[in-house]
Protein backbone atom coordinates (compact mmCIF):
# COMPACT_ATOMS: atom_id res chain seq x y z
CA UNK A 1 0.00 0.00 0.00
CA UNK A 2 1.20 3.33 -0.80
CA UNK A 3 2.25 5.40 1.90
CA UNK A 4 0.83 8.92 1.72
CA UNK A 5 2.69 12.11 2.96
CA UNK A 6 -0.44 14.21 2.53
CA UNK A 7 -3.75 13.71 2.70
CA UNK A 8 -4.69 16.06 0.53
CA UNK A 9 -3.19 18.49 -2.14
CA UNK A 10 -5.38 21.02 -3.53
CA UNK A 11 -4.89 23.04 -6.19
CA UNK A 12 -6.87 26.69 -6.83
CA UNK A 13 -5.99 30.56 -7.78
CA UNK A 14 -4.34 31.57 -4.90
CA UNK A 15 -5.54 35.26 -5.86
CA UNK A 16 -9.30 34.94 -5.99
CA UNK A 17 -9.62 32.85 -2.70
CA UNK A 18 -6.35 32.13 -0.85
CA UNK A 19 -7.55 34.15 2.32
CA UNK A 20 -11.17 33.27 2.39
CA UNK A 21 -12.36 29.90 1.52
CA UNK A 22 -8.72 28.51 1.19
CA UNK A 23 -8.22 29.52 4.74
CA UNK A 24 -11.35 28.14 6.18
CA UNK A 25 -10.98 25.20 4.17
CA UNK A 26 -7.54 24.62 5.34
CA UNK A 27 -8.48 25.31 8.90
CA UNK A 28 -11.29 23.00 8.83
CA UNK A 29 -9.02 20.58 7.95
CA UNK A 30 -6.76 20.75 10.56
CA UNK A 31 -9.70 20.80 13.34
CA UNK A 32 -10.59 17.16 11.78
CA UNK A 33 -7.01 15.71 11.41
CA UNK A 34 -6.89 15.70 7.67
CA UNK A 35 -2.79 16.94 6.98
CA UNK A 36 -3.06 19.00 3.66
CA UNK A 37 -0.19 20.25 1.87
CA UNK A 38 0.09 24.09 2.14
CA UNK A 39 2.50 25.71 -0.51
CA UNK A 40 2.75 28.91 1.10
CA UNK A 41 3.58 26.92 4.69
CA UNK A 42 5.24 23.79 3.68
CA UNK A 43 7.26 24.83 0.24
CA UNK A 44 11.06 25.40 1.14
CA UNK A 45 13.11 28.72 0.48
CA UNK A 46 15.30 28.83 -2.96
CA UNK A 47 13.39 26.03 -4.68
CA UNK A 48 11.79 25.92 -7.32
CA UNK A 49 7.86 25.78 -7.45
CA UNK A 50 6.69 23.83 -10.39
CA UNK A 51 8.74 19.84 -8.54
CA UNK A 52 8.00 20.66 -5.01
CA UNK A 53 4.48 20.89 -6.12
CA UNK A 54 4.63 17.78 -8.63
CA UNK A 55 6.43 15.79 -5.68
CA UNK A 56 3.26 17.14 -3.22
CA UNK A 57 0.64 16.16 -6.05
CA UNK A 58 2.40 12.35 -6.22
CA UNK A 59 2.30 12.26 -2.25
CA UNK A 60 -1.07 13.43 -1.57
CA UNK A 61 -4.11 10.71 -1.44
CA UNK A 62 -6.70 13.50 -2.39
CA UNK A 63 -6.14 15.69 -5.33
CA UNK A 64 -8.73 18.43 -4.99
CA UNK A 65 -8.90 20.97 -7.95
CA UNK A 66 -10.83 24.25 -7.29
CA UNK A 67 -12.57 26.16 -10.19
CA UNK A 68 -12.56 29.72 -9.42
CA UNK A 69 -13.23 32.55 -12.05
CA UNK A 70 -9.23 33.51 -12.86
CA UNK A 71 -8.57 30.06 -12.30
CA UNK A 72 -7.31 29.64 -15.97
CA UNK A 73 -5.15 32.67 -15.71
CA UNK A 74 -2.56 30.97 -13.85
CA UNK A 75 -0.35 28.62 -15.60
CA UNK A 76 0.80 27.36 -12.64
CA UNK A 77 -2.70 26.24 -11.79
CA UNK A 78 -3.10 24.78 -15.40
CA UNK A 79 -0.17 22.89 -15.40
CA UNK A 80 -1.19 21.34 -11.86
CA UNK A 81 -4.21 20.75 -13.27
CA UNK A 82 -2.68 18.28 -16.32
CA UNK A 83 -0.31 16.76 -13.43
CA UNK A 84 -3.30 15.43 -11.15
CA UNK A 85 -5.23 14.27 -14.07
CA UNK A 86 -2.48 12.43 -15.36
CA UNK A 87 -2.33 10.90 -11.59
CA UNK A 88 -5.61 10.07 -11.42
CA UNK A 89 -4.71 7.28 -14.16
CA UNK A 90 -2.73 5.68 -11.84
CA UNK A 91 -3.11 2.44 -10.43
CA UNK A 92 -1.16 2.15 -8.21
CA UNK A 93 -0.42 4.59 -5.53
CA UNK A 94 -4.65 5.05 -6.56
CA UNK A 95 -5.40 9.16 -6.20
CA UNK A 96 -8.67 10.47 -5.62
CA UNK A 97 -9.48 13.52 -7.44
CA UNK A 98 -12.23 15.93 -6.52
CA UNK A 99 -13.32 18.88 -8.81
CA UNK A 100 -15.42 21.78 -7.34
CA UNK A 101 -16.29 24.85 -8.68
CA UNK A 102 -16.47 28.09 -6.89
CA UNK A 103 -17.90 30.80 -8.41
CA UNK A 104 -17.55 29.68 -11.66
CA UNK A 105 -19.85 26.88 -13.58
CA UNK A 106 -19.01 24.04 -15.23
CA UNK A 107 -19.69 24.81 -18.98
CA UNK A 108 -17.67 27.63 -18.63
CA UNK A 109 -14.98 25.87 -17.63
CA UNK A 110 -15.55 22.82 -19.83
CA UNK A 111 -15.75 25.13 -22.93
CA UNK A 112 -13.49 27.70 -21.86
CA UNK A 113 -15.89 30.85 -22.33
CA UNK A 114 -15.84 33.84 -20.43
CA UNK A 115 -12.98 35.07 -18.29
CA UNK A 116 -11.57 31.61 -19.32
CA UNK A 117 -11.71 32.40 -22.80
CA UNK A 118 -9.61 35.78 -22.09
CA UNK A 119 -7.20 33.61 -20.52
CA UNK A 120 -6.68 32.11 -22.97
CA UNK A 121 -6.28 34.75 -25.53
CA UNK A 122 -3.05 35.33 -23.70
CA UNK A 123 -1.77 32.51 -23.75
CA UNK A 124 -1.90 32.10 -27.65
CA UNK A 125 1.04 34.09 -27.59
CA UNK A 126 2.76 33.54 -24.51
CA UNK A 127 2.38 29.40 -23.97
CA UNK A 128 1.14 28.12 -27.81
CA UNK A 129 2.94 24.70 -26.97
CA UNK A 130 1.01 24.39 -23.95
CA UNK A 131 -2.57 25.56 -24.88
CA UNK A 132 -4.18 22.53 -26.38
CA UNK A 133 -2.86 20.28 -23.43
CA UNK A 134 -4.42 22.75 -20.91
CA UNK A 135 -7.49 23.10 -22.91
CA UNK A 136 -8.51 19.25 -22.86
CA UNK A 137 -7.54 19.23 -19.10
CA UNK A 138 -10.35 21.55 -18.68
CA UNK A 139 -12.63 20.06 -20.90
CA UNK A 140 -11.52 16.59 -19.14
CA UNK A 141 -12.00 17.92 -15.33
CA UNK A 142 -15.13 19.58 -15.77
CA UNK A 143 -16.60 16.59 -17.27
CA UNK A 144 -15.97 14.71 -14.24
CA UNK A 145 -18.90 14.37 -11.32
CA UNK A 146 -18.14 17.72 -9.77
CA UNK A 147 -19.47 20.02 -6.37
CA UNK A 148 -20.93 23.29 -7.58
CA UNK A 149 -21.11 25.69 -4.31
CA UNK A 150 -23.82 27.72 -5.63
CA UNK A 151 -26.06 24.53 -6.48
CA UNK A 152 -24.81 22.21 -3.46
CA UNK A 153 -25.16 24.31 -0.58
CA UNK A 154 -26.80 27.29 -1.84
CA UNK A 155 -23.75 29.60 -1.48
CA UNK A 156 -22.98 28.77 1.81
CA UNK A 157 -19.58 28.10 2.38
CA UNK A 158 -18.78 27.02 5.79
CA UNK A 159 -21.74 24.02 4.59
CA UNK A 160 -19.66 23.28 1.47
CA UNK A 161 -16.76 22.98 3.21
CA UNK A 162 -18.50 20.28 6.00
CA UNK A 163 -19.64 18.22 3.08
CA UNK A 164 -16.04 18.39 1.58
CA UNK A 165 -14.70 17.41 4.81
CA UNK A 166 -16.99 14.73 5.67
CA UNK A 167 -15.88 13.08 1.96
CA UNK A 168 -12.18 13.13 3.08
CA UNK A 169 -12.53 11.96 6.44
CA UNK A 170 -15.39 9.01 5.31
CA UNK A 171 -12.51 7.94 3.27
CA UNK A 172 -9.63 8.03 5.44
CA UNK A 173 -11.32 6.25 7.90
CA UNK A 174 -11.85 3.32 5.75
CA UNK A 175 -8.36 1.97 5.15
CA UNK A 176 -6.18 -1.24 5.22
CA UNK A 177 -5.13 -2.07 8.58
CA UNK A 178 -1.17 -2.27 9.35
CA UNK A 179 -0.44 -5.83 9.99
CA UNK A 180 3.92 -5.92 9.84
CA UNK A 181 6.42 -6.49 7.42
CA UNK A 182 7.64 -9.76 6.21
CA UNK A 183 4.89 -12.29 7.77
CA UNK A 184 5.60 -15.93 7.24
CA UNK A 185 2.41 -18.25 6.66
CA UNK A 186 -0.13 -15.61 6.56
CA UNK A 187 -1.28 -15.66 2.98
CA UNK A 188 -1.69 -19.79 3.46
CA UNK A 189 -3.82 -18.69 5.98
CA UNK A 190 -6.29 -16.33 4.87
CA UNK A 191 -6.34 -19.11 1.61
CA UNK A 192 -7.07 -22.04 4.04
CA UNK A 193 -9.92 -19.86 5.48
CA UNK A 194 -11.41 -19.52 1.94
CA UNK A 195 -12.60 -16.20 2.72
CA UNK A 196 -14.71 -15.66 -1.05
CA UNK A 197 -17.30 -17.80 0.60
CA UNK A 198 -18.76 -15.21 3.22
CA UNK A 199 -18.82 -12.72 0.63
CA UNK A 200 -22.45 -11.54 -0.44
CA UNK A 201 -23.47 -14.48 1.95
CA UNK A 202 -27.32 -15.18 2.71
CA UNK A 203 -26.58 -15.37 6.44
CA UNK A 204 -25.25 -13.73 9.01
CA UNK A 205 -21.42 -15.29 9.74
CA UNK A 206 -19.70 -15.54 12.75
CA UNK A 207 -15.67 -17.08 13.09
CA UNK A 208 -13.85 -17.35 16.19
CA UNK A 209 -9.79 -17.12 16.21
CA UNK A 210 -8.95 -19.17 19.36
CA UNK A 211 -5.51 -19.44 21.16
CA UNK A 212 -2.35 -18.83 23.56
CA UNK A 213 -1.34 -15.89 23.71
CA UNK A 214 0.97 -14.77 20.87
CA UNK A 215 0.65 -17.14 18.47
CA UNK A 216 -0.78 -14.68 16.08
CA UNK A 217 -4.40 -14.09 16.53
CA UNK A 218 -4.46 -10.17 16.31
CA UNK A 219 -2.33 -10.07 13.13
CA UNK A 220 -4.47 -13.21 11.28
CA UNK A 221 -7.81 -11.16 12.06
CA UNK A 222 -5.99 -7.78 10.40
CA UNK A 223 -5.36 -9.90 7.45
CA UNK A 224 -8.36 -10.93 7.43
CA UNK A 225 -9.97 -7.33 7.44
CA UNK A 226 -7.95 -6.41 4.96
CA UNK A 227 -8.73 -9.34 2.43
CA UNK A 228 -12.51 -8.82 2.37
CA UNK A 229 -13.49 -5.36 4.26
CA UNK A 230 -13.68 -3.52 0.88
CA UNK A 231 -16.70 -6.18 0.31
CA UNK A 232 -19.08 -4.98 3.04
CA UNK A 233 -21.02 -1.71 2.97
CA UNK A 234 -19.67 -1.04 6.42
CA UNK A 235 -16.71 -2.29 8.36
CA UNK A 236 -15.68 -1.69 12.24
CA UNK A 237 -11.84 -3.33 13.47
CA UNK A 238 -12.60 -3.02 17.57
CA UNK A 239 -8.92 -4.09 19.18
CA UNK A 240 -8.31 -5.51 22.35
CA UNK A 241 -11.62 -5.39 23.89
CA UNK A 242 -10.60 -7.06 27.09
CA UNK A 243 -8.44 -3.59 28.00
CA UNK A 244 -11.51 -1.32 27.72
CA UNK A 245 -12.79 -1.07 30.83
CA UNK A 246 -16.22 0.67 29.53
CA UNK A 247 -17.38 -1.29 26.71
CA UNK A 248 -19.62 1.76 25.84
CA UNK A 249 -16.79 3.16 24.39
CA UNK A 250 -16.20 0.02 21.82
CA UNK A 251 -19.96 0.11 21.04
CA UNK A 252 -19.50 3.80 20.59
CA UNK A 253 -16.68 3.04 18.04
CA UNK A 254 -18.74 0.39 16.46
CA UNK A 255 -21.97 2.70 15.67
CA UNK A 256 -19.76 5.49 14.72
CA UNK A 257 -17.42 3.91 11.99
CA UNK A 258 -20.24 1.75 10.42
CA UNK A 259 -22.48 4.63 9.94
CA UNK A 260 -19.03 6.79 8.99
CA UNK A 261 -20.43 9.10 11.91
CA UNK A 262 -19.44 10.67 15.24
CA UNK A 263 -22.57 11.73 16.32
CA UNK A 264 -24.15 8.39 18.54
CA UNK A 265 -23.31 8.62 22.08
CA UNK A 266 -24.19 5.81 24.37
CA UNK A 267 -24.65 6.34 28.07
CA UNK A 268 -24.34 2.62 29.45
CA UNK A 269 -24.28 -1.34 28.00
CA UNK A 270 -27.84 -1.82 27.36
CA UNK A 271 -28.19 1.37 26.10
CA UNK A 272 -25.43 0.38 23.40
CA UNK A 273 -27.30 -2.74 22.25
CA UNK A 274 -30.04 -1.51 21.38
CA UNK A 275 -28.27 1.10 19.04
CA UNK A 276 -26.62 -1.44 17.77
CA UNK A 277 -29.50 -3.41 17.08
CA UNK A 278 -31.11 -0.16 15.09
CA UNK A 279 -28.19 1.51 13.69
CA UNK A 280 -26.03 -1.20 11.72
CA UNK A 281 -28.97 -3.82 11.18
CA UNK A 282 -29.75 -2.37 7.64
CA UNK A 283 -26.81 -3.53 5.24
CA UNK A 284 -23.85 -6.59 5.40
CA UNK A 285 -20.66 -5.39 7.90
CA UNK A 286 -17.81 -6.83 8.88
CA UNK A 287 -17.18 -6.35 12.52
CA UNK A 288 -13.63 -7.44 13.59
CA UNK A 289 -14.04 -8.04 17.87
CA UNK A 290 -10.31 -8.60 19.26
CA UNK A 291 -9.33 -10.11 22.26
CA UNK A 292 -12.39 -10.76 23.78
CA UNK A 293 -12.12 -12.89 27.05
CA UNK A 294 -15.63 -12.36 29.08
CA UNK A 295 -18.93 -13.27 27.78
CA UNK A 296 -20.60 -9.67 28.83
CA UNK A 297 -18.29 -8.25 25.95
CA UNK A 298 -19.86 -10.28 23.74
CA UNK A 299 -23.47 -10.04 25.08
CA UNK A 300 -22.76 -6.21 24.33
CA UNK A 301 -21.25 -6.43 20.98
CA UNK A 302 -22.46 -9.01 19.08
CA UNK A 303 -24.60 -10.76 21.36
CA UNK A 304 -26.76 -12.41 18.38
CA UNK A 305 -26.69 -12.90 14.84
CA UNK A 306 -30.08 -11.29 14.54
CA UNK A 307 -28.89 -8.38 15.75
CA UNK A 308 -27.06 -7.93 12.29
CA UNK A 309 -28.38 -8.21 8.46
CA UNK A 310 -27.67 -11.06 6.25
CA UNK A 311 -23.96 -11.01 4.06
CA UNK A 312 -22.90 -9.56 7.35
CA UNK A 313 -19.31 -11.50 9.12
CA UNK A 314 -18.41 -11.36 12.50
CA UNK A 315 -14.78 -12.51 13.30
CA UNK A 316 -13.97 -12.92 16.84
CA UNK A 317 -10.36 -13.59 18.69
CA UNK A 318 -9.78 -14.50 22.33
CA UNK A 319 -8.23 -17.21 24.89
CA UNK A 320 -11.31 -18.75 25.96
CA UNK A 321 -13.02 -21.02 23.07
Amino acid sequence: MPRWKYDVFVSFRGEDIRKSFIDHLFKNFKQNGIHAFRDDSELPRGEEISPQLYKAIENSRFLIVIFSKNYASSSWCLRELVKILNAKQLEIPKHEVRILFYDVKPEVVRKQTKSYAEAFDKYEVSNRAEVDEWKEALTMAASLSGWDLSDMTNGYESKFIDCITKDIRKTLCSMPLHVGENLVGIDARLNKLNLVRFIRSSKVNMIAICGISGMGKTTLAKAIYNEIYTYFEGSCFCEDVSKRHDLTQVQTQLVNKIMKSENVKITNNSEGVQVIKQRVACEPILVVLDDVDHREQLEALAGSCHWFCPGSLIVFTGKDK
